[in-house]
């Protein structure tokens, strides 16, 4: 009886959860990437006098939304 209700346990099944767990987990530290990126690009805003440094901060804001993006596709779409 047992061995039936864990019959939808074969390897595509197996192979398709570990591929979601994978992307899930590479989607967070991605984000945890993005932010300590924008983190030390706000110290060096502020160390550092750069004339176009609106730029870093925008290039550290669009790494931050792509980190949010990849999570909310890992956990959707995937």
């Amino acid at each position: 009886m047992e061995l039936q209700n864990l019959s939808f346990l074969n390897t595509q099944t197996i192979t398709v959860i570990a591929f979601k767990a994978f992307a899930i987990v590479f989607s967070l530290f991605y984000l945890v990437y993005a932010i300590v990126i924008a983190k030390q690009t706000q110290v060096m805003n502020k160390t550092l006098e750069v004339k176009n440094n609106h730029v870093f901060f925008v290039i550290s804001s669009v790494q931050i939304t792509i980190g949010l993006i990849l999570i909310i596709l890992a956990i959707i779409l995937v």
